[in-house]
């Protein structure tokens, strides 16, 4: 009887035998690879803003990983690339902490091991496309670093596209992840057709079960049959994520001129100093009239606003009432020259609210209380105060409930207190300075010139940047429960220059900030004001586009010319109807592309220890 000729089935997939065609690399080619991505990743963030780059930024690194000839210097290489990016994207950490910057650096480098070792895993001995894999194991890695020790969430793919009106309204439904998602598809896409034999074959089914060996696929040549049919599967998918973004952001920015209106008008004040100014102690009575002074400014101004707004900290003493107030039997507060200076500023912005203006400022929080024979701080916060417009202060106050590590806390105090001094080494103080976070998402209510109340929260420094903070401050119940959002910063730690009159230079940390909270607006359809020392001061729309013609004011109407400079600026703010997807179910998208990175890593893992094992029975049967 005849032998039958093999059954014959069609295969579309990534073709197993791509490591035919996999070129190893040479230390000079990887390295050279690798600094192009840094590049690449580098120009497309702000302050140089080439969004374009993005797009295909991570391909010549994902090149270099895939075409380094061990695993060992494919994961030198993932950390060097990590190292470098931060290093040079960070590099305003050093004028608060070096020895912080250079520990930050090292920490997040790691996160580009982890990206890279799932991507070499996958590329060896799976087929399963980098046009989707690598988008997920992006978004994972970000979600990471925005949440683990409470967080970097900075320089994210994202962060890159916030001038792209249309395509970052997804952010409303997928957070500023579906952002990331989308760019990291496209330099998947680029990946695949670089990496990849994409083709359709004919396998006979007999052989079917070895294409998965490292060495089946030279013992047979597969039948191309259409060479480009996977290739126009990836394209067209990925053009399908992108047109529908597309198609979503026409339509929510169309349906913005329903949603969105004018709420109250807000004078934003904004100083320049830098934060060796006001560490000093020996200016709190210059840096609070030159606040007061402006604030007079836009006082003076057409139209005479609603609400004036002080960036972070800059009232320099408490005007908490649990240190206003402070009773200590048995203690001489009469000389007690910070309480005095304490009570003369109370006394100043109630004067001021007076005028007719609500105020609210930044100011640190103190309460103290006698501890044996000495009167010590028992609560430090960071805190946002309101002065209405009848000259009392609001009973509700915020204390800021995201702190940062080692800026406004160091971690394990009380758990383990010898690695607490270690870690204290690293700060930008010399004494002890943890704050305590506040409990509560605080709502302050003001009236406006005819008297309509409005209600709003305050996002103190970073929390802006953590998207967590600015959804709870904006909806509970799936409700918006504010009708906008402040943001309150003191960005004077991050300039340079201004000793014997020498001009004061911003970093590119007061771009990228900016750029951050344009996507805590979209993603909650809320208006955020910013009010920030040294700047970036300004309106933001509920859309995500800047207000760049003010009412009012001593700023430049162009968002970039603020930084570092003084001044103040008059604008409505404006309010949006819509309660976003986002503001209702949070993190989800980034928290399942989490989970998925997870398991890739356990499948990566896997590939390895199974190859691991292989060589070994080989080297054993050698023997």
């Amino acid at each position: 009887m005849a032998n039958k000729s093999p059954k014959s089935e069609t295969t579309i997939a990534l073709a197993a035998d791509f490591r035919l065609r996999r070129m190893i690399l040479g230390w000079p080619k990887v390295i050279l690879l690798s600094a192009i991505t840094v590049a690449l990743l580098t120009t497309a963030q702000e302050p140089i803003g080439y969004s374009y780059t993005a797009w295909l930024a991570l391909v010549p690194w994902v090149l270099a990983v895939a075409g380094a000839k061990t695993g060992g210097k494919a994961l030198l290489i993932n950390l060097l690339v990590g190292l470098a990016y931060f290093l040079v994207n960070a590099y305003w950490l050093t004028w608060v902490t070096p020895l912080g910057y250079l520990a930050v650096s090292f920490y997040l480098g790691w996160y580009f091991v982890l990206t890279g070792f799932i991507l070499r895993q996958i590329y060896l001995y799976r087929r399963w496309p980098f046009t989707l894999v690598l988008p997920v194991i992006w978004v994972g890695q970000e979600f990471l670093r925005a949440t683990v020790i409470t967080g970097f969430p900075w320089s994210f793919l994202s962060h890159t596209q916030h001038h792209s009106l249309r395509l970052i309204q997804i952010s409303d439904t997928l957070g500023a992840y579906g952002v990331t998602f989308l760019v990291g598809m496209t330099n998947g896409l680029i990946c695949d057709l670089l990496l990849r034999p994409l083709v359709k074959r004919k396998t006979p089914s007999s052989q079917q079960n070895n294409d998965d060996e490292a060495g089946a696929s030279a013992k047979q040549s597969p039948v191309i049959v259409n060479p480009r049919l996977v290739a126009r599967e990836l394209i067209l998918i990925t053009a399908a994520c992108l047109i529908g973004a597309g198609l979503y952001g026409y339509w929510r920015l169309r349906q913005s001129a329903q949603t969105i209106t004018t709420g109250p008008t807000l004078a934003l004040i904004q100083e320049n100093i830098p934060q060796y100014v006001k560490e000093s102690g020996k200016s709190n009575l210059e840096i609070f009239g030159r606040h007061l002074k402006l604030s007079q400014q836009a006082l003076a101004a057409q139209p005479k606003p609603d609400l004036i707004v002080w960036p972070e900290t800059m009232t320099c003493v408490p005007v908490n009432d649990e240190f206003l107030e402070l009773q200590a039997p048995g203690f001489d507060l009469s000389g007690f020259e910070y309480l005095s200076q304490a009570r003369d500023f109370d006394r100043q912005l109630r004067e001021l609210a007076k005028q007719g203006s609500a105020v609210l400022v930044g100011t640190p929080g103190l309460e103290m209380a006698p501890v044996g024979n000495e009167l010590l701080p028992v609560n430090k916060w960071n805190s946002a105060v309101l002065y209405l417009k009848t000259g009392q202060k609001s009973p509700k106050r915020y204390d800021k409930m995201h702190l940062v590590p080692f800026g406004e806390v160091v971690p394990f105090k009380n758990s383990w207190p010898w690695l607490y001094r270690q870690l204290n080494s690293l700060t930008p103080y010399d004494y002890e300075y943890s704050l305590d976070a506040g409990q509560e998402e605080t709502v302050f209510q003001f009236t406006d010139s005819i008297g309509r109340p409005w209600q709003f929260a305050v996002a103190i420094c970073y929390e802006d940047a953590t998207a967590y903070v600015p959804r709870k401050l904006t909806t509970a119940g799936g409700q918006k429960k504010i009708d906008f959002l402040l943001n309150i910063s003191n960005d004077g730690w991050f300039v340079h220059g201004g000793l014997d009159n020498q001009p004061i230079l911003p970093s590119s940390e007061l771009a990228q900030h900016w750029a951050i909270c344009k996507f805590r607006a979209v993603e909650n359809r809320i208006g955020i004001a910013r009010a920030v020392n040294t700047g970036i001061s300004g309106f933001i729309r509920p859309d995500g586009s800047e207000q760049t013609t003010p009412l009012a004011g001593t700023l430049a109407g162009n968002i970039y010319s603020r930084q570092a400079t003084a001044g103040f600026i008059t604008d409505k703010i404006t309010l949006d109807s819509r309660v976003s997807p986002y503001s209702r179910i949070g993190d989800l998208f980034a928290i399942v592309c989490t989970f998925i990175t997870a398991v890739l890593f356990l499948v990566a893992f896997h590939c390895r220890k199974k190859t691991t094992d292989k060589l070994q029975k080989r080297k054993t049967k050698k023997r």
